[in-house]
Order: structure tokens, then C-alpha cells, then sequence
């Protein structure tokens, strides 16, 4: 399933998701190399068990996972990110918005 990063999905209620890293083949994404402490971070944060279903990597079809980071921005607003995000910029370079990095990294 594919989103542009940084796209914002109202939902129900007024929650608003914004979208990063739902990549999909045929589809552009910013490559580059991620800092190794972002990926460790984003390695140990806990994720969603709400699924939308199995999802399969589009490019190498090596990784699953159906789960998913649900990050609050403020009020109701969430990123809303899938859990192969780490397996997209360990093994296809993908590079996620810096403002979406440097949120991560605020975190505690």
C-alpha cells in the first residue's frame, strides 16, 4: 500500500494520520542512508499488534509484518508508519523525512 510521506489521512473522530514510509514497487521514495541511531531507535519503539493485514516487501519479497507505529504528534494527530520501515532503509536505502527523524529522536 502505497502513501507519499508526509501525506495526512483524516480518519474517524478527527484523527488525522500522517503517512511515512508505506512504499511500494513502481512507486518514487527518497534514498539515502539513515543514521545508525535512528534505526536502532526505530528498532526498539513499540508497535501496533492493530493490523490491516500482511504486508510483503514489495522489492526483494523477503520481509512480512503486519503491524505497524502509531507516533503522536499532538492532539490527534499520529505518524503512522509500517513496521517494515526498518527493513526498507537497512536493505532498499530508503531515506525517511528528516522532520519524521528528528521527531523520532525526541522521543524518550
Amino acid at each position: 500500500m502505497y502513501f507519499k510521506d508526509l501525506q495526512e489521512v483524516e480518519q474517524h473522530f478527527g484523527v488525522v494520520m500522517v503517512k511515512v514510509g508505506w512504499l511500494d514497487k513502481g512507486q518514487p521514495y527518497t534514498e539515502g542512508v539513515a543514521p545508525v541511531e535512528f534505526v536502532e531507535k526505530m528498532k526498539q519503539m513499540p508497535f501496533t499488534l492493530f493490523t490491516k493485514g500482511f504486508h510483503t516487501c514489495p522489492f526483494c519479497g523477503n520481509a512480512t509484518s503486519s503491524c505497524q507505529y502509531l507516533i503522536k504528534i499532538s492532539g490527534k494527530k499520529y505518524y503512522d508508519v509500517p513496521q517494515m520501515i526498518v527493513h526498507y532503509m537497512e536493505e532498499h536505502n530508503y531515506l525517511p523525512p528528516q522532520e519524521f527523524m528528528d521527531a523520532v529522536m525526541k522521543l524518550k
